[in-house]
């Protein structure tokens, strides 16, 4: 049985509406970032910015976040396997979190969901 990742990305669209140069960024970063959450060993979220060129090459534009996950982002950056195309600007916010336990989340869906107005 494969582990669940301890990485959830927030947000995994281009800035710009054109089709994509890197349409499996998503998938790409979560696979790289696997295991930084165990290395580091607690929570962070980190906000990256970055383009990725006519020649299918990732561009740092802007990193915030906590700082012991931009080495790692960093790096995950550099090994992302991208078509060449039009350049495309992504931003993305990568949470570094234990995966929450089926029956929590079930739970809090069940009070999300006698919780809602009618």
């Amino acid at each position: 049985m494969k582990p669940l990742l301890p990485l959830l990305l927030l947000a995994a669209a281009p800035a710009f509406a054109a089709p994509a140069a890197c349409p499996q960024v998503g998938e790409q970063l979560t696979e790289y970032l696997a295991s930084a959450k165990q290395r580091i060993g607690f929570d962070g979220e980190v906000r990256v910015e970055f383009e990725v060129g006519a020649d299918g090459r990732a561009q740092l534009i802007a990193l915030d976040g906590s700082r012991v996950y931009r080495s790692p982002v960093r790096i995950a950056l550099q090994a992302l396997d991208c078509e060449r195309g039009t350049p495309q600007r992504y931003v993305l916010n990568i949470r570094f979190a234990e995966p929450t336990p089926p029956t929590v989340a079930a739970a809090a869906s069940a009070t999300l969901a006698q919780a809602t107005p009618r």
